[in-house]
């Protein structure tokens, strides 16, 4: 059995993508942009929420490997194209429910968007997290909007 959430949905990545977006804007989104690889697929969405600029990125060949690992053997109408398909849809459904789950936190008081968000803050060339694996995060000090509680 695989452990992984909607790994056998049939909604098309499109569709998912399309519902991200209502979801971002029912709660509050500014701006919405997809960035897309060579062959026309969305690698990832930023949205601007609360003045902030969040980069998530769909990371399919992690997917892909999840789904697929140890299965080499292809049958039937099972082919590569085929699993590529099958990742990227179930990546973005997968990021879809996240998605929503964690601004229905952020609505309901539960947490802030820089509290669910922090890896994806992104400053227009990384994300908060890639800055950190990169080894360049210093930190200065606690921002002044988040107050202790």
């Amino acid at each position: 059995m695989n452990k992984i959430k909607n790994y056998t949905t049939s909604v098309s990545a499109e569709r998912s993508i399309a519902e991200i977006e209502k979801i971002l804007a029912l709660f509050g989104a500014e701006a919405i942009m997809k960035e897309y690889l060579e062959d026309g697929r969305v690698r990832s969405l930023q949205f601007k929420l609360n003045n902030k600029i969040f980069k998530l990125p769909a990371n399919i060949n992690g997917v892909r490997e999840a789904i697929f690992s140890g299965k080499r053997t292809y049958y039937g109408r099972d082919t590569m194209k085929g699993r590529d398909t099958r990742a990227y849809n179930v990546t973005w459904r997968i990021l879809k429910d996240w998605i929503h789950a964690q601004l229905s936190l952020i609505a309901s008081g539960q947490a802030h968007p820089q509290e669910i968000f922090l890896p994806y803050l992104f400053d227009g060339k990384r994300t908060l997290y890639q800055t950190y694996i990169e080894g360049r995060l210093l930190t200065t000090g606690k921002p002044k909007e988040v107050a202790d509680e």
